[in-house]
């Protein structure tokens, strides 16, 4: 866990410069030494996956904050799409950080609206508010993009267009 921790300090100087591709390379190079865990959903799982249940609880926080991390250095350099997928694969790894529920919504609000994002946004900050590591200073902050989130899903239902009926017939 030493050499995880001295790469997730990399990446945090980077970030704290906001040179992100050096975070990210930082972050990167501490992923690598992470167990790939198992997904209890997917009867496909690669050799080298092992149980989530198997691998020491403090090296799961440390995969989950580094992971983190890592989705908030690709926000910063604006690529949602692996910040979706770290984000994600952060609340694998600790289900009550709150912060890998949050980062997975503020990706999914980066990309261009579709209604299922709005969805799948909304559905992420209910667990950030439920996660009993949200400090509360953070509360507001995820009630505003839980209605920035529900407005833009309302935004989209609104701007779908009707069928024509005007040549149905009811018998």
């Amino acid at each position: 866990m030493q050499a995880t921790s001295a790469h997730k300090n990399v990446g945090n100087d980077g970030y704290k410069q906001k040179n992100y591709a050096a975070a990210i390379a930082g972050y990167t190079e501490a992923v690598k030494l992470l167990p790939v865990l198992e997904d209890p959903n997917d009867s496909d799982n690669e050799d080298d996956c092992v149980p989530r249940s198997s691998v020491d609880p403090e090296l799961l926080k440390q995969g989950a904050i580094v992971l983190c991390n890592r989705a908030a250095a690709y926000m910063g350099d604006n690529k949602p799409i692996p910040a979706l997928a770290d984000a994600q694969r952060a609340s694998d790894f600790d289900p009550a950080n709150w912060k890998g529920h949050w980062r997975t919504g503020l990706s999914l609000m980066m990309m261009k609206p579709r209604l299922e994002r709005s969805e799948q946004a909304i559905a992420a900050f209910e667990r950030t508010k439920v996660s009993p590591t949200l400090p509360d200073a953070e509360r507001e902050n995820v009630n505003k993009a839980m209605a920035h989130a529900q407005y833009r899903l309302q935004e989209g239902k609104d701007s779908l267009d009707m069928p024509d009926m005007s040549n149905c017939v009811i018998a």
